[in-house]
């Protein structure tokens, strides 16, 4: 009679699975390497070819041998490729990461900030209280930011691509006709209106928002040459007046904010809308599926950072028209740098 040997179960950490948490537990630097690659402008020194380790630091200012480790770190993300001279070319992957592409650059040194990164530290203290993490001076986000103006900086770059990609999208696909006065609210520079008006040669274009930020946008607002078609406002989108209007314009605004605070902001729209005019609210949506989502990632960072979340079409329409508004349709507009689309949520002031 013969037995057989159990085949010894592999250590946890070598299964498919242990491997993909491996990943998870033992690189979540990987983003500040890719944000780290922009702020040494890595795209745009390899643009017109392979260069050294010792080249590239003689220009960054940087250690040799540590800036030899971060190339050889940037090659494992096939950021660059190292050639058989020893020197490092950038790849398709690395191009992406230049400036003037905006989008991921912006982001990337935005997601990876002190700001940021020292917050979602603390995700686990947000799971248990429900509340946005506060810093050592008792600090939320936007606080903080007033103080690291390097930081406010990327935010305001990265939060700029976002916007211009909602007004490009909107200024093709959705039909400003019906309207003649448009009011962004929480609008900043004015760049979604000077994405949309371009397109509404028959409409006029007001932005609210705080007025420092007003202050430096009506200098911004020269580049744009749409002369008095677009002017500014300052106020606070929780109790000023705002400007009369047949549009209004949330965009987003509501998914840095928690309920309550949501309702005071749309509650403050109504006060100051005529009857008969439309609310649109340009957000991302989560689906009502509630298998998880890609959404649910960024739903608990905005938890973590503002104190606000992603919500479904059901949340959006409870809280619209938990101020008065009719809720009237959603519809989407597809983006140009985005898989997901921008969605509008419209609805009527009674």
């Amino acid at each position: 009679m013969t037995s057989t040997q159990k085949k010894p179960a592999l250590p946890a950490h070598e299964t498919e699975a242990g491997r993909t948490l491996s990943h998870l537990v033992y690189r979540p630097w990987d983003g500040q390497l890719v944000a780290a690659a922009v702020r040494f402008g890595l795209a745009e020194k390899l643009a017109d070819g392979p260069r050294s380790a010792s080249s590239f630091a003689a220009e960054i200012g940087g250690n040799p041998r540590t800036v030899e480790q971060f190339l050889r770190a940037c090659g494992v993300l096939s950021l660059v490729e190292r050639n058989a001279r020893g020197e490092y070319a950038l790849t398709e992957l690395g191009a992406a990461l230049r400036a003037d592409t905006g989008l991921l650059a912006n982001m990337a040194l935005m997601q990876m900030g002190e700001g940021m990164w020292n917050r979602m530290a603390r995700l686990h203290e947000t799971v248990l209280t429900g509340r946005p993490i506060r810093d050592e001076r008792g600090e939320e986000l936007y606080d903080y930011y007033t103080r690291h103006p390097e930081e406010r900086g990327w935010h305001a770059a990265a939060m700029a691509d976002l916007t211009a990609d909602a007004g490009q999208a909107l200024a093709e696909q959705y039909d400003f006709g019906p309207y003649q006065e448009i009011v962004d609210i929480g609008g900043s520079m004015g760049l979604l209106l000077s994405k949309v008006l371009p397109a509404a040669p028959h409409v006029h274009g007001t932005v609210v928002d705080r007025p420092p930020i007003v202050e430096n946008a009506r200098e911004v607002a020269r580049t744009y040459g749409l002369g008095d078609r677009l002017s500014f406002t300052g106020g606070d989108f929780f109790a000023s007046d705002l400007p009369k209007g047949d549009l209004y314009l949330l965009k987003t605004v509501l998914c840095d904010w928690g309920d309550e605070n949501a309702a005071r902001i749309l509650a403050n729209a109504f006060r100051c809308t005529p009857p008969g005019a439309k609310l649109a609210v340009i957000d991302w949506v989560r689906p009502d599926d509630p298998a998880p989502h890609e959404l649910d990632i960024m739903s608990i960072s905005l938890e973590v950072v503002t104190g606000g979340r992603v919500r479904t079409e059901a949340e959006f329409v409870a809280l619209i028209e938990s101020v008065g508004y009719r809720f009237d349709s959603t519809k989407t507009v597809a983006s140009r740098a985005r898989s997901r689309p921008w969605y509008v949520l419209e609805a009527t002031r009674p």
